[in-house]
């Protein structure tokens, strides 16, 4: 039995797996088992698994059919044998300290969830996450603001802790549904390493680069699980202020998992259709009401782009076609 259990989902990742791999085989504390899950790759990354797996004991490749990140993860729990648990994805990289400084964080402090800081690589520019400062106040509202319990993979979970499965019905926000139901069910301790030691890169082929039926469904179910989170915060001015940046995560979801991810396909009738019966909501319309009038009453409330309040005005007014066109004149610009 080993000390942590490593789960990667692998989907068709041949030019990076080997890299991440590599980082993960190269840590200081070694007593951990890596999992790689292959989910039906079709791009040869399935024979690049079982090679890193003949090179080294502690690698374990399991071969499924092609049914989803959330599926391959939970393959991964059913089958780790680690009292600890991280998720890294098949394109990142770790410090070679990482599991180290996590799993001493984790029992030198008794906790129930380890988090380090991370660095984020898009479109080849660097950004640095640190959480140096979320010991102060009440940490929900600071939890929440931080999107701190959005991100699954900086992370060092206890087994027997994990309640809830990755929900393999949605095809977006699995991952922050499962770190949000973990806090929900055991109101973790949380260890902080406030360190650099988790390289998030993001590719153009990941999930968020294309439009999956049931990305609306995994918003929804975000918002609802994170309106549990909400209710832990007593400060009535605190909550408010949570509450707006739940919504704002919300219309974040929805326009890049969505209206972003439509514009990159050709404009056609379904584009708009998908576009309209969103814009028809009844729920999303009241929510992005919300996002576009509570700065103007609260100064402490997180202020709206011109892009983002140009979205929510066509939505309101069910511009369908001004919505596909803005979303496609920010994707060439930031191209």
């Amino acid at each position: 039995m080993r000390e942590i259990s490593i789960i990667v989902p692998v989907y068709n990742k041949k030019n990076t797996i080997k890299n991440a791999v590599s980082s993960v085989l190269d840590q200081t504390f070694e007593d951990f088992e890596l999992l790689l899950i292959d989910d039906g790759s079709t791009d040869g990354s399935s024979l690049i698994c079982d090679e890193l797996a003949a090179g080294d004991q502690r690698v374990r490749v399991i071969h499924t059919d092609n049914r989803g990140v959330s599926a391959a993860r939970n393959t991964g729990l059913e089958n780790a044998a680690g009292k600890y648990i991280s998720f890294i994805d098949a394109d990142d990289q770790i410090d070679k300290t990482f599991l180290e400084k996590l799993h001493d964080s984790m029992t030198e402090n008794s906790a129930d969830l380890a988090v380090c800081d991370y660095y984020e690589i898009r479109k080849g520019r660097k950004t640095v996450h640190s959480y140096g400062n979320l010991n102060i106040g009440d940490k929900v509202f600071e939890y929440i603001r931080e999107d701190l319990l959005c991100i699954l993979w900086n992370k060092l979970f206890v087994r027997e802790k994990i309640k809830h499965l990755f929900d393999e019905s949605i095809s977006t926000c699995e991952d922050s549904i499962f770190c949000i139901r973990y806090y929900l069910d055991n109101d973790p301790k949380i260890a902080f390493v406030n360190e650099t030691l988790y390289g998030y890169i993001v590719c153009g082929d990941g999930l968020s680069s294309t439009y999956n039926d049931g990305a609306f469904d995994g918003i929804n179910k975000l918002l609802s699980v994170n309106g549990k989170l909400l209710g832990r915060i007593e400060d009535d001015s605190l909550k408010a202020l949570a509450r707006h940046h739940i919504c704002r995560v919300y219309y974040y979801g929805i326009y890049t998992y969505v209206f972003e991810n439509l514009s990159m396909k050709p404009f056609d009738v379904d584009v708009l259709s998908v576009i309209g019966c969103i814009t028809r909501d009844d729920n999303y319309r009241k929510i992005i009401r919300f996002v576009l009038a509570y700065p103007f009453r609260d100064a402490k409330a997180e202020k709206n782009s011109i892009a983002e309040s140009l979205i929510i005005i066509f939505s309101l007014l069910k511009m369908k076609r001004s919505i596909y066109l803005l979303s496609k004149i920010k994707n060439v610009w930031k191209r």
